[in-house]
C-alpha cells in the first residue's frame, strides 16, 4: 500500500514536471501574450506599487501603481494580468502638410512668475503646452498623458513672404529705441511682429508659440472706375484708372500691422467686393490716386481728352495725349508717397474717359469753343498789327520828346545859373544885413544898460521923495485928532476958495453949516499924537 502511494506521488510529480513546460508556455503565450498591430499602441497600467504623489496621473516608473507614460507600439508584448493591465489605442497619424501640437497633462505646474513674464510654455516635467510640434507621420501618444491638436502647416510660396508674430519670447519693452526699425515691429526673439519677414518654405508652427501669415509680394493689377474729376471748363469726367502694385518684402511686416484688421493682408482686386476688402488699395493707393487724379485732371479741359490736336488747327491744345499726360502726372505724385510705406507702384494708365454729360453735346461745345479760339486768334493778330503801328508812332513821339527835352534842359541850365548868381548876391546882402544887425544889437544892449541905470536912479529918487512926503504927511496928521479929521481938513481947504465965492456972507444959514470946518484950529490946543493913540 505504501509502495502504491509512493508510485502515485512519483507519477504525479512526473506528470507535473512534464506538464510544467506546457503550463508555462500556455500562461505566457495564451494569458500574457499581447499582439499589437501596425496602427495600434497599448497603454499599460501597474496594478501594484507605491501610490502616486498628489495631483499626478502618470506613474513616474514601474515601482508606482498607475498608468505608465510610454505606450507600447507594434509587436508582441507579454503582460502579466496579475500585476498589470492594458488598454488599446490607435497611433496618431499626422498627414503631410500638417503638424501636431501637444499639451502635457502631467507634471508640476508652471510657476506663476514665469507666466506673468510671458513664459507660458511647459518645460520638461511641467504641465502645459509643449513647444515642439510633431511632424507628419505616425506617433504613439499616450491619451492619458497628452492631449493634442492637428493643424495645417504654413506654406509660403515663391511670390510670398511670411509675417511672423512671436507670442512667447523676450519682453519687447526691453528693446532699445535705436535698435528697433519701427514702432510696430521688434527684433528677432522678442514677443511681437518680427521685423524680418520669413522666406519661401513650409513651416510647422505651434500657434501657441508663434504665427506666420503669408503676404503676397507679387504684382497685383486693379482698375478703378469710380473716380471722378471736374475739368477746367466745368465738365465731370470719369476715367478708368489702371494700377499695378506690389508690396516690398522688407516692409511686409509693418504693412501687415498698420493696415490689416482681420489677421490677413488682402490684395486681390478682381471684383468690387475684393477691392473693398483690399487694405492696401483702400487705405493707401486709392486715396492717393483719387486725390491726385482730381487735382491733376482739373488742369485740363474736356476737349483735351476727346479731340486730338491738329497741326492745321493752331488753336488746338499743346498736349499730345491728355490721358497719357494725366497718367504720367498722377504716377509722379503717387509713386513716392507709396514708396515711403513700402508699396511699389508701376506706371499708372488711364484706359478710357467717361462723361456724365451727353457726348454729342460735349463735342458740339468743343467745336464751338474751337471756332471761338480761331476768332480770338484773328483778333490777337489785329491787336498785334495795331500795336506795331502804335510802336512806330511811339518812336516818333519819343524822338520829338527828346528834342524838346534837350531845349528844356538848356533853358534849365541857364535859369539855374541865373538863380545861383541871384542866390549868391542875396546871400552877400543878407550877410551884410546880419553884420549890421549884430552891431545894432550891441548898441541896443548898451542903451538898455544905460536906460536900466537911469531907471534905477529915478526909482531911488522917487522912493526917497515918497518917503519924504510920507514923513511930512505923518507930521501933518499928528496936528489932528485923527486921520479922518485931517482928510476933512484937506478937502475943505481945497473947497474953501470956491465956497468963499459962492457964499457972499458968513451969516447965512447955509454958510453956518460949514463955519466950523472953515475955522482952523488953535495952535495951543494941538496935542501931538503919540504911539498911534487918540487925543486924551
Amino acid at each position: 500500500m505504501e509502495s502504491m502511494k509512493r508510485k502515485i506521488r512519483l507519477l504525479a510529480l512526473a506528470a507535473f514536471v512534464v506538464a510544467l513546460p506546457f503550463v508555462y508556455y500556455f500562461w505566457t503565450w495564451v494569458v500574457e501574450r499581447v499582439e499589437v498591430g501596425p496602427s495600434e499602441i497599448i497603454v499599460v497600467t501597474n496594478l501594484w506599487g507605491e501610490n502616486l504623489p498628489e495631483g499626478e496621473i502618470i506613474a513616474p516608473d514601474h515601482s508606482f501603481k498607475g498608468i505608465l507614460l510610454e505606450p507600447r507600439r507594434e509587436g508582441r508584448h507579454f503582460i502579466n494580468p496579475l500585476f498589470q493591465t492594458f488598454e488599446r489605442s490607435k497611433l496618431v497619424q499626422v498627414p503631410a502638410g500638417q503638424c501636431l501640437v501637444q499639451t502635457r497633462k502631467y507634471g508640476t505646474p508652471i510657476p506663476a512668475d514665469r507666466i506673468n513674464a510671458g513664459d507660458f510654455l511647459a518645460r520638461d516635467g511641467e504641465r502645459g503646452v509643449v513647444k515642439e510640434v510633431l511632424l507628419p507621420g505616425n506617433h504613439a501618444i499616450n491619451p492619458y498623458a497628452y492631449s493634442y491638436t492637428i493643424l495645417p502647416a504654413i506654406e509660403i510660396h515663391s511670390d510670398q513672404v511670411g509675417v511672423r508674430t512671436l507670442k512667447a519670447g523676450k519682453d519687447p519693452k526691453t528693446v532699445a529705441a535705436d535698435v528697433r526699425k519701427g514702432p510696430y515691429v521688434v527684433p528677432e526673439g522678442y514677443r511681437g511682429v518680427q521685423e524680418k519677414p520669413v522666406s519661401q518654405g513650409t513651416y510647422y508652427v505651434n500657434p501657441y508659440v508663434e504665427n506666420i501669415v503669408p503676404v503676397s509680394v507679387a504684382i497685383n493689377s486693379v482698375e478703378f472706375k469710380d473716380i471722378e474729376f471736374p475739368t477746367k471748363d466745368g465738365f465731370l469726367l470719369k476715367p478708368h484708372v489702371q494700377v499695378a502694385y506690389k508690396v516690398e518684402s522688407m516692409h511686409a511686416p509693418e504693412l501687415f500691422v498698420t493696415l490689416t484688421d482681420e489677421g490677413a493682408l488682402h490684395q486681390t482686386g478682381n471684383t468690387p467686393q475684393e477691392i473693398e476688402k483690399n487694405e492696401v488699395l483702400q487705405k493707401v493707393v486709392l486715396p492717393l490716386i483719387r486725390g491726385y487724379v482730381r487735382t491733376e485732371g482739373s488742369k485740363f479741359e474736356a476737349r483735351d481728352f476727346f479731340a486730338m490736336p491738329s497741326e492745321s488747327d493752331p488753336a488746338a491744345p499743346k498736349v499730345k495725349n491728355a490721358r497719357e499726360r494725366l497718367a504720367s502726372d498722377v504716377t509722379e505724385k503717387v509713386r513716392p508717397e507709396c514708396q515711403k510705406m513700402g508699396i511699389i507702384i508701376e506706371p499708372i494708365a488711364v484706359a478710357q474717359i467717361d462723361t456724365t454729360a451727353d457726348l454729342d453735346e460735349l463735342l458740339t461745345q468743343i467745336a464751338d469753343r474751337t471756332r471761338a479760339q480761331l476768332t480770338r486768334k484773328t483778333n490777337l493778330e489785329t491787336i498785334s498789327q495795331l500795336k506795331s503801328q502804335q510802336g512806330v508812332l511811339l518812336k516818333k513821339a519819343l524822338k520829338l520828346r527828346e528834342t524838346e527835352m534837350g531845349s528844356a534842359r538848356t533853358e534849365l541850365n541857364q535859369e539855374q545859373q541865373k538863380a545861383e548868381g541871384a542866390v549868391m548876391a542875396q546871400e552877400a546882402k543878407l550877410k551884410q544885413d546880419l553884420d549890421n544887425a549884430e552891431l545894432g544889437l550891441d548898441a541896443a544892449r548898451f542903451d538898455a544898460k544905460a536906460a536900466l541905470s537911469r531907471g534905477k536912479v529915478q526909482a531911488d529918487l522917487i522912493h526917497k521923495k515918497n518917503e519924504a512926503e510920507v514923513s511930512g504927511l505923518k507930521t501933518a496928521i499928528q496936528g489932528f485928532r485923527s486921520a479922518d479929521q485931517y482928510a476933512q481938513y484937506q478937502v475943505m481947504s481945497k473947497l474953501a476958495p470956491a465956497l468963499t465965492e459962492i457964499f457972499a456972507s458968513d451969516d447965512s444959514d447955509f454958510a453956518k453949516l460949514f463955519a466950523g470946518y472953515m475955522t482952523p484950529p488953535k495952535k495951543e490946543s494941538i496935542t501931538p499924537i503919540t504911539g498911534g493913540g487918540g487925543p486924551p
